[in-house]
């Protein structure tokens, strides 16, 4: 009787992108979160029927994710909204939000990582400009793509064109459940850099709450305040905000640390310069050392686009009114990229950060494991760091 999905590959190499519970005919694929809050498969072996067509789905097998990797395009571009009020609301250039309204205007149905009314972060289904707004930004953080796939596969089959957004493993698994390509189905997948424990952020969401006396509406992981990358921004129940500085807000602290990421992270097939998605956008790292025009650009930040079939450069093209651009060699990116060549190494203090979490709980590791700024930082403010940021840009 079966009781994994894959049995040549340690258990820890699922990316849990439910491309296994999705495929599963009979329902006997439940996935459940481990201790460090992530999910994994568990199979109902008194329902399972042994088809395998779980296994034939998940893109940890070489055989299910290679013929889905794209030859890597020559050239990308270095993107950005033309509205500076709209670029302002997106975590890097607002390329994604361009395209994903221009696509809902011309009928679409787009599906995104958005938060519910709880902060927790699940795929959902959108068809409206309106709604269009809470897949607008990135989070940090695993989300539950749910059922979105059966729901996927029921609005192709209906001629509905979808465009389907998440990080690599998502769109694996979403095209291998699918099993054929649509040509009404544009993906897109971004460069991720690891996918935090929705564990971790569940107990910092409910730690900010009990400061503060009063439920969250939203969470900013990138608020543009005064430049790129500087905030993270609270917004409470009551239409209220907070900003608090990367470093200080402890959950992005060891995100960019990468304490709590998943462990499949750090073996993932699709850290890689070949792609699984129609399009694949990122941050555009370091592309302003290479050309000076860019660097005026950064302080509102601006995307690193590759198209990667003839499907998604038309869906680019379809909104490049919406955009401006400059088209650079891909080496530029995947050299300024290290997610675009190679996994990175596992943190050696991972393991033992989550050690602690169990036994010490959340408001024991901000204090002991948080941000302790040395001299320097306690004595220049962040919005001196910035001025010196543009005043070098302008150089």
């Amino acid at each position: 009787m079966r009781t994994k999905v894959f049995y040549n590959k340690p258990p820890e190499a699922c990316y849990g992108c439910q491309a296994c519970s999705e495929a599963c005919p009979v329902d006997a694929i439940k996935m459940q979160p481990d201790e460090e809050g992530f999910l994994f498969p568990r199979i109902d072996t008194d329902k399972c029927i042994e088809c395998g067509l779980c296994e034939r789905s998940c893109p940890t097998q070489d055989s299910v994710y290679k013929p889905l990797m794209h030859i890597t395009p020559a050239e990308v571009d270095a993107a950005w909204e033309k509205s500076l009020d709209a670029r302002r609301c997106s975590t890097s250039g607002g390329v994604f939000f361009a395209i994903a309204s221009r696509w809902v205007e011309n009928g679409g149905v787009v599906y995104g990582a958005a938060f519910d009314s709880d902060i927790v972060v699940r795929h959902t289904r959108v068809d409206t400009l309106a709604a269009l707004d809470s897949l607008r930004g990135s989070k940090y953080v695993q989300s539950n793509v749910q059922n979105t796939f059966r729901e996927v596969r029921a609005d192709l089959r209906s001629g509905l064109k979808v465009l389907y957004s998440g990080t690599p493993c998502q769109i694996a698994g979403l095209r291998s459940f699918l099993k054929k390509d649509f040509d009404n189905l544009v993906t897109i997948d971004l460069v991720c850099h690891g996918t935090p424990s929705p564990m971790v952020f569940k107990d910092h969401i409910a730690y900010i709450e009990s400061q503060h006396g009063i439920r969250l509406k939203d969470y900013k992981f990138r608020e543009k305040h005064s430049g790129w990358r500087a905030y993270i921004k609270y917004v409470f129940s009551d239409g209220k905000s907070a900003l608090n500085s990367l470093g200080k807000d402890f959950y992005a602290f060891s995100f960019y640390r990468s304490r709590f990421v998943r462990r499949s992270c750090f073996m993932c097939d699709f850290s890689c310069p070949k792609r699984v998605g129609d399009i694949t956008l990122s941050d555009f790292w370091h592309a302003e050392d290479h050309y000076k025009q860019l660097r005026l650009q950064r302080k509102y930040g601006f995307n690193m686009v590759m198209c990667n079939t003839e499907k998604g450069r038309m869906a680019y093209a379809a909104a490049a009114d919406l955009m401006e651009h400059m088209t650079v060699p891909s080496k530029v990116a995947i050299e300024g990229d290290v997610r675009l060549r190679h996994t990175e190494d596992m943190p050696a203090e991972r393991s033992e950060m989550f050690r602690l979490y169990r036994e010490n709980g959340y408001e024991w590791m901000k204090t002991h494991k948080g941000y302790h700024p040395g001299l320097r930082d306690r004595l220049v403010p962040n919005w001196l760091k910035n001025i010196v940021k543009e005043i070098q840009a302008r150089i």
